[in-house]
């Protein structure tokens, strides 16, 4: 939370702020959970509340796993969109 403060009050005009969560495929208990690659609503609101403080604002979160491989062509499309400019 430290470095989401320090970019929030640094980051200069233009520039997007991006979320990434890591290990999602680690939130649920088995591989074949039903809520695999969510985040429940409570660890949400927090997480919006975090980035309120830090003044990150709505900044789009991506849910990332290495094992499945969610969010991944998510991430790599916001970051080529985020390329062209």
């Amino acid at each position: 939370m430290r470095i989401m403060n320090q970019i929030g009050k640094n980051l200069p005009r233009g520039i997007s702020y991006l979320v990434v969560l890591t290990k999602a495929d680690k939130n649920v208990k088995g591989p074949n959970s039903k809520n695999s690659g969510k985040v429940s609503r409570d660890v949400m609101d927090k997480l919006r509340e975090i980035m309120r403080q830090n003044k990150v604002g709505n900044a789009p979160v991506i849910l990332t796993s290495s094992e499945t491989k969610l969010g991944r062509d998510d991430l790599w499309r916001y970051l080529r969109r985020a390329a062209e400019f």
